[in-house]
């Protein structure tokens, strides 16, 4: 991140191990490394917000949007019917079926102005008092069925408001009859249905389910509604949203698609791209975790790096943060934001090394920076500051590197970072100024163009 810093290697007082100072990717659909802490960050700010929500009075839902899919559907078809297609210099953005759930006057509601046909000028919106929703798109594969995109959603009802845009308040909340919450659910399926077919009668969903035992008792398989009783729903859900291992918290179902292991026999992305390390690493078909060859997860892959480059694996309704007083937003920024805030939450540093920019590029192409990590860590149990950097320069060692590691103890390396900070604050504050700039002179230069424009027309029409 910054030249003249360097990287540091160290150990933190709960015995884990941190690499500061790095520039990270921050893709959240196609980094490992990146999405799980960013999905983590994400979970935490959706169970923030859904744990504020019900505290508050007002209900919350989860549901999961699916579309029918084969072997032989394209993913990027798939994302464009689910979630709108993306615009291109070619063609405008199409919506999606997920965009025509919160459209149309049955939702919304009809203005005055349509004179004495709709007496009903309340929409479902505000009979069931929605505030707005936080959407995550996961995604799986498998060789028999293909693709499988789905959206889960955190819907928040039971809300009344004022004001509009960033100045939408809550005002009150309420508990919805039973009456609005089936006239809610019936209009969501049907939409989600009518849409899919629209765009693809091959992605409609079925309408009626024979299984016995299946969450959507029977109402088909596009939408499933779950609500959220307690607060301790509320935490889980969110951290179902964002995905754990288990799948079974909802907040983790929402934000932690990185690390869920996919049901059935589909996969997720990420353990396609830990079979393609395993079999180009010289691991047997049989013995790799996953399924299918080489080539099919390869081509997988790329398939699913194009289909997904542009579109925000989670996402809130605008301006429903602000109502329940979270902060951030939804953009690649704030996920490089959430990277860096996760480096700077480190806590109490330990004890580690600093590495130039020279020698951390020296460390790297002999792949030793995993094995500097693993050093810091201190899994011989031996956590003594001198034991610890000792550790990591034995490593470096073998990069040839020597003359440029400093050994830190615990002052030394609270030091180092605190140093690294104010210079990649300085760093950022010149960069936002520097680009303030550049829109001021382009702002200008618009103007310029704009009037020399007006004046070529003016000459051409006296002409």
């Amino acid at each position: 991140m910054d030249p003249a810093s360097g990287v540091i290697v160290a150990q933190t007082a709960q015995g884990t191990a941190t690499v500061l100072g790095l520039m990270r990717c921050g893709r959240i659909w196609l980094c490992p490394v990146c999405a799980a802490t960013i999905r983590h960050k994400r979970a935490e700010e959706i169970t923030a917000g859904v744990v504020e929500w019900i505290k508050q009075g007002g209900i919350a839902y989860l549901v999961t949007f699916t579309a029918r899919h084969a072997h032989k559907d394209r993913l990027a078809d798939l994302m464009d019917a689910l979630q709108g297609s993306r615009k291109t210099p070619d063609t405008p953005r199409r919506p999606g079926a997920y965009q025509r759930l919160i459209t149309g006057g049955t939702w919304a509601g009809r203005k005055a102005t349509d004179g004495d046909r709709h007496r009903d000028r309340d929409g479902i919106r505000d009979r069931v008092g929605y505030i707005g929703m936080i959407r995550a798109t996961e995604v799986t594969v498998g060789l028999a069925n293909g693709w499988h995109p789905h959206i889960h959603a955190i819907v928040l009802v039971g809300g009344r408001t004022t004001g509009e845009k960033a100045d939408k308040k809550v005002v009150d909340t309420f508990e919805p009859t039973r009456a609005s919450l089936v006239e809610w659910e019936d209009h969501w399926r049907a939409t989600w249905t009518r849409t899919l077919q629209t765009i693809n009668p091959k992605f409609r969903p079925t309408d009626e389910c024979e299984r016995a035992d299946c969450p959507c008792e029977g109402k088909g398989h596009g939408v499933d509604f779950k609500r959220l009783h307690t607060e301790r729903d509320a935490n889980d859900l969110a951290e179902y949203i964002a995905k754990t291992q288990d799948g079974k918290a909802p907040a983790l179902e929402l934000a932690r698609g990185d690390l869920k292991t996919a049901s059935g026999e589909n996969v997720t992305p990420f353990e396609l791209l830990g079979r393609i390390g395993d079999l180009t690493g010289g691991v047997l078909e049989d013995d790799a975790v996953g399924q299918g060859s080489l080539e099919w997860n390869l081509g997988r892959w790329h398939e699913y790096e194009r289909a997904t480059k542009g579109r925000r694996a989670i996402e809130w309704t605008r301006y429903l943060r602000s109502m329940l007083g979270i902060d951030g937003g939804d953009s690649e920024d704030d996920d490089l934001d959430m990277l860096f805030m996760d480096d700077a939450e480190n806590g109490e540093l330990r004890a580690g090394v600093a590495i130039t920019e020279t020698g951390w590029h020296a460390v790297t192409k002999k792949a030793l920076d995993l094995a500097a990590t693993e050093a810091a860590e201190g899994t011989d149990g031996n956590t003594d500051p001198d034991a610890v950097a000792s550790r990591v320069r034995e490593v470096l060692a073998l990069a040839d590197v020597a003359d440029t590691v400093v050994v830190l103890g615990p002052k030394e390396v609270a030091d180092a970072y605190g140093e690294m900070l104010e210079n990649l604050a300085r760093r950022r504050e010149e960069a936002a100024a520097r680009r303030r700039r550049e829109a001021e002179e382009n702002d200008d230069e618009d103007d310029d163009t704009r009037q020399e424009r007006a004046r070529n027309h003016i000459a051409r029409l006296t002409h």
